[in-house]
């Protein structure tokens, strides 16, 4: 009887558990196109779960999807959600409209707001240094993973797929939602979004008829001014609502504001409001989550720019959560060294602060019109130097030999994209993991661990390197701080 009980335990345990197949394959960017791709693409469009249903690839953690994770990770989940799109009759999420891929689906067509399947990649390492990429789908009705479905793989990485799995990414898939927040140079994403899902809900309220005014006074939004005509531009686009500039003729108003919810973190609403208590129509509204940056000290003077001439634009600053806010360390100071050996080899001024809890201390600098480099002691190790800080400690870091008085240097709390003087930041994080992840971000930054200049991360790929920098601090603000020191060097 107990050998029958246990025959039968078996069987429906084996039933439980998805069948995902194991390849033999030795390189997993082989395996991911001779083997996952052909299955995914005919598995979509064969299997009877998938038929006339809206998935979305997600790369999993923890059997969840993960708004933030790694660059090799994420790498497979694009090139398997461009074969998707690549197929015909495959119905992807729109949310992926926007993630870098070649979708471009109808922003008419809110059908695709209703995911019924994700699409899970899943990397991890094994205790062995081996590592494996499991591939899964997830009902999300049900919530339970497809039986049947499922490709595996396991073996090595190679040295450059193990650094881009160091790499931390964000998923653009969940841009809008509170751990993943819009910044300031994604304000046309932001538009897309609102009135994406603005527009879904107006096709909704079939027995209303909006014609709607834009209020294009707009609070100040440090930076969101235009954010309502530009979501209104979009409304029209979709041909979601009547637009107007007639207030006579309005029924409603078209009206934007942000607030805020912690810190540098905004919630922006979009809202569609009755112009008058009389008028019959239900008041709409939509909202996403955005970074953006707090006013902490008074604004530059504009420079006087001759008759005839036009004022060179400046690159407006990145927002990055905190900046002294929660005085993990106190304020960036330097000073002459005392003696020749704190500075190691060669000379050298000393970058001074002091930690008020027990911390992990990373030190940068942009060089002006050299770009922005992590700094390293003179041992010029390849990773990312971190400093581990007591509470109360004095903290010293030796820099290239610069002006030590006070009146050529002073603190600042922006991150320019092109700073017209020396700028030293102390990043602070009072977390293990969240400085793991730091570590990894500031690895992508090229390395200063001499006198000499080293040429850094400039235009582009900067801006994009602080846009990633300001969603990794601004998802874990409670943890991290940054102090920040301008210098005029007059050496």
């Amino acid at each position: 009887m107990m050998r029958r009980f246990m025959v039968l335990l078996t069987i429906l345990v084996a039933q439980s558990i998805p069948t995902v197949a194991e390849s033999r394959e030795k390189d997993v960017d082989r395996w991911v196109d001779n083997d996952l791709i052909p299955y995914i693409r005919q598995q979509l469009l064969v299997h009877p779960r998938f038929k006339d249903e809206t998935v979305m690839f997600v790369v999993l953690d923890d059997n969840a999807p993960a708004s933030t994770t790694n660059a090799l990770a994420l790498s497979i989940r694009d090139r398997l959600l461009a074969a998707a799109v690549d197929t015909a009759g495959v119905e992807i999420g729109w949310q992926q409209g926007r993630s870098g891929t070649t979708l471009e689906s109808s922003p008419q067509d809110c059908m695709h707001d209703d995911v019924h399947y994700y699409i899970g990649v899943e990397l991890v390492q094994k205790l062995d240094s081996s590592y494996a990429v499991n591939v899964r789908a997830l009902d999300l009705e049900d919530r339970n993973w497809v039986t049947g479905f499922g490709r595996r793989w396991h073996g090595k990485l190679s040295t450059s797929q193990r650094q881009a799995m160091r790499l931390e990414r964000v998923d653009e898939t969940f841009l809008g939602a509170r751990d993943v927040p819009f910044t300031l140079g994604q304000t046309d994403l932001l538009a897309a979004h609102l009135a994406h899902t603005l527009s879904c809900t107006l096709k909704r309220r079939v027995e209303d008829d909006y014609v709607v005014s834009v209020d294009l006074v707009e609070p100040p939004a440090n930076g969101l001014e235009g954010t309502v005509e530009l979501i209104s531009n979009n409304l029209a686009n979709r041909q979601a609502l009547t637009l107007s500039t007639d207030m006579d003729t309005a029924n409603a108003i078209l009206s934007g504001k942000a607030h805020r919810i912690d810190g540098v973190l905004h919630q922006y609403w979009v809202t569609v409001t009755p112009s008058r208590d009389t008028e019959d129509i239900a008041a709409l509204s939509a909202s996403a989550y955005i970074v953006l940056p707090e006013s902490q000290k008074p604004p530059a003077a504009r420079p006087v720019v001759a008759a005839g001439t036009t004022e060179p634009m400046t690159p407006p600053p990145i927002s990055i959560p905190n900046a002294g806010k929660d005085s993990l360390i106190g304020p960036l100071v330097i000073s002459a060294p005392r003696s020749r050996t704190e500075c190691g080899v060669g000379s050298c001024s000393i970058l001074k602060t002091e930690a008020r809890v027990d911390s992990i201390v990373f030190f940068l600098e942009h060089q002006a019109n050299h770009g922005l480099v992590r700094l390293s002691d003179s041992d010029c190790r390849g990773r990312t130097t971190a400093r581990v800080a007591r509470s109360g400690q004095p903290l010293q870091f030796p820099i290239a030999r610069t002006t030590t008085s006070r009146r050529n240097w002073s603190e600042t709390y922006e991150w320019n994209t092109a700073p017209d003087l020396d700028t030293y930041y102390a990043v602070v994080v009072t977390d293990a993991k969240v400085a793991r992840r730091m570590a990894n971000h500031m690895d992508r930054l090229p390395m200063r661990c001499t006198e000499a200049l080293r040429p850094g991360l400039e235009d582009d790929e900067l801006r994009a390197w602080l846009n990633d920098f300001a969603m990794l601090t601004a998802r874990a603000a409670e943890h991290v701080d940054w102090r920040a020191i301008e210098v005029r060097n007059v050496l």
